[in-house]
């Protein structure tokens, strides 16, 4: 778990959350298997490289134009 800004925030496998979990984070699960994201506010798609673990990045979720940087899971 990580602390950012005061709150903490568990890093969910973003393929295991649900619709609803995903919303709150301001994005959208396109294609599982290439697991790419789409930003509910801006649109824009992106895939999060994992690292040599297989593990997501701690800003896996963050939209390229950072239009939901603020947006925390709550």
């Amino acid at each position: 778990m990580r602390v950012l800004y005061g709150v903490a925030v568990d890093k969910q496998d973003v393929r295991h959350m649900t619709g609803a979990a995903l919303s709150r984070l301001g994005v959208r699960l396109i294609d599982p298997t290439d697991l790419v994201l789409r930003c509910d506010h801006c649109g824009e798609t992106w895939a999060p490289q994992l690292d040599s673990g297989g593990k997501l990045p701690f800003d896996y979720r963050v939209c390229p134009a950072h239009c939901n940087a603020g947006r925390m899971q709550r």
